[in-house]
């Protein structure tokens, strides 16, 4: 065999990282240029075929599928969409062995947990390991695990971030029976019945350093790094589905971030408002550049202004690239305009 390492062999489990072509864009500006961004991202693959002993080849792959899925014995997901493992893309590709690296070893190790807090901490710990490695897959199902060991418990008394016309507002459980939430909102908007659907999370009221705004701040920009990955993929219309499906979740995780920090900043200190300040204008720059892909450039705007734009170099990117977008856009809609003009003079002048 051609490696020596003790982890790599048939059947093995690995993690391949590769670069992918990101679409091209059109920079703003007197000089167009198409720029073309490159995106790293690591993958779980099982070893296919290996070289044979005197061959110097490449390592048969089959890599697993790019949407994620929770931890065994885990719930469904809060915030990253549910996607139907019948519709997996799994990918077959071949690799050199210095682009593959054995997985970390908390992985397959950490299980459910035991429903404690402290199972947020050992969650997210691991979910920011794999991020710093580009695996945002497996990242996305440990940041859910975080989340759901202290954001599932829904009781009287409990704080909720729940959806309300299209928006994220804390509420607390004033009674509940079946599946129906008598809730009060804590922004002095009156009293609703709510059914479970409506809630997003529980919000965790020991602060621990905004934990639970952090995570949800990551998860936010998986999320986004997965929709650019699908969107490198050959185009169909499963594929815009996925990638749509990314984005918006990755509005919901910045509208709860941005919600719970908030709530926190009501009573916090000034070294404490600092920090969330500043998770709340990350936060927004994330959702804004989940929006202009959704293309509402009108949202994407208006979360780019409310960070400084003048001292945020991201913002004001961000806010160039909506106004060559809007440019592209009206500029292809009066193309397909004005062909549809002539195709309809045309059969006008052969029906007559």
């Amino acid at each position: 065999m051609a490696t020596t390492n003790k982890w790599l062999g048939i059947g093995s489990t690995v993690r391949f990282t590769s670069k992918v072509l990101l679409p091209q864009k059109v920079g703003a500006g007197q000089r167009q240029r198409a720029v073309c961004d490159v995106l790293t991202i690591a993958r779980r693959a099982v070893v296919a075929t290996l070289p044979d002993e005197n061959e110097r080849g490449c390592i048969s792959l089959v890599q697993d599928d790019i949407t994620p899925s929770p931890l065994i014995g885990r719930g469904s997901f809060l915030i990253a969409p549910m996607i139907n493992s019948g519709s997996a893309q799994v990918d077959e590709c071949e690799a050199n062995a210095s682009d593959l690296c054995p997985l970390l070893e908390f992985e397959g190790e950490v299980g459910a947990g035991n429903g404690m807090e402290g199972d947020i901490f050992l969650y997210k710990n691991c979910g920011d390991a794999l991020f710093r490695l580009n695996d945002y897959t497996t990242a996305i199902s440990y940041y859910e695990a975080a989340l759901d060991s202290v954001s599932s418990a829904y009781e009287v008394g409990s704080v909720l971030v729940v959806r309300r016309s299209g928006h994220c507002v804390i509420a607390e459980v004033d009674c509940l029976e079946n599946d129906t939430y008598d809730v009060s909102y804590l922004s002095g908007n009156g009293e609703a019945s709510i059914p479970r659907k409506a809630i997003i999370m529980a919000l965790w009221t020991k602060v621990a350093s905004f934990l639970q705004a952090k995570i949800l701040l990551n998860l936010s920009r998986c999320l986004l790094k997965l929709a650019d990955f699908v969107s490198s993929r050959e185009s169909s219309v499963e594929n815009a589905c996925h990638k749509d499906k990314f984005r918006q979740s990755a509005v919901l995780a910045c509208s709860s971030a941005i919600t719970i920090c908030e709530y926190h900043s009501i009573e916090s200190t000034s070294n404490s408002r600092s920090e969330l300040d500043s998770l709340i204008e990350k936060a927004r720059i994330v959702r804004s550049r989940a929006f202009l892909g959704l293309k509402k450039y009108p949202n994407a705007i208006a979360d780019a202004k409310k960070v400084n734009a003048t001292a945020n170099r991201e913002a004001q990117c961000i806010l160039n690239e909506i106004k060559t977008a809007q440019a592209y856009t009206k500029s292809v809609d009066k193309k397909l305009s004005k062909e549809v003009c002539r195709w309809v003079q045309s059969a006008t002048e052969s029906y007559l």
